[in-house]
């Protein structure tokens, strides 16, 4: 190939497909991302949902399987791999609309699963049984991290065991006095966090499946250019060749 044309698309193509791998490996962290923090926050109980998740994570690894594939077919040239390129690359497009359309279809399906658990857990963290201690566990991780108390607000607490609400509700006073004299002077004065948790978990969720929705969206439209190019590429090389043949 001697045309300057067509070795900047032949480049370019290679930057491309190092842009997919690049991507690829964005989709797989955002999808990880998105299925940890369903388990985490999903009330000691597994909330599902994570097929979607699953889905995409195999994506990514396609994409990066394909994007190398991509780097060779572009540098030996070669119009029957580009052609194959620009197909997975079709079928790749595909398959993460279909993921992005069934992730935001059935998220409120399930952030509403992940608020039924949150509240049976809540019933378990005020539990004093033993076997309950994973949910108080969970509760005050929860309460400490995002900084919140109870499910919608402190006032969970009151209700049916009426309890003071736990010490992870209370922020950091930035003293080092013991916790008991904390909390006690935190529950007196009602200093613990007024914002319930469900709302902040929920938001939480929300956000990061949005993330990967938006990151699947964005790489849709660098696949296209990829198939344009590869397309390109592979007439451009066709072309050459009939060119040298006729000579």
């Amino acid at each position: 190939m001697e045309g300057c044309g067509m070795n900047c698309i032949k480049y370019l193509l290679v930057i491309f497909n190092g842009l997919f791998v690049i991507f690829g490996i964005v989709i797989i962290a955002a999808a990880c991302v998105d299925m940890g923090m369903m388990k985490g926050f999903a009330g000691m109980e597994s909330s599902g949902g994570h097929e979607t998740d699953a889905v995409l994570i195999a994506i990514g690894v396609l994409i990066i399987i394909v994007a190398a594939f991509g780097c060779f077919g572009a540098w030996k040239e070669s119009p029957k791999l580009l052609y194959i390129f620009a197909g997975c690359l079709i079928v790749i497009i595909l398959l993460e609309l279909s993921m992005g359309i069934a992730a935001a279809a059935l998220r409120p399906q399930i952030e509403g699963s992940m608020k039924t658990q949150l509240r049976a857990s809540f019933i378990k963290n005020k539990s004093t049984r033993e076997e309950d201690t994973a949910h108080r566990e969970f509760w005050d991780r929860i309460q400490s991290t995002l900084e919140c108390c109870g499910v919608t607000g402190p006032d969970n607490y009151a209700s049916d065991p009426p309890l003071s609400p736990s010490f992870s509700c209370c922020p950091s006073d930035g003293t080092d006095r013991a916790p008991e004299i904390k909390r006690s002077d935190c529950i007196t004065n009602q200093r613990y966090y007024k914002e319930g948790c469900e709302d902040k978990v929920l938001g939480t969720v929300h956000s990061a499946g949005m993330t990967v929705i938006v990151c699947v969206i964005l790489f849709c439209f660098l696949e296209v250019a990829g198939i344009v190019l590869a397309l390109w590429l592979a007439h451009s090389i066709k072309t050459e060749g009939k060119s040298r043949e006729t000579a």
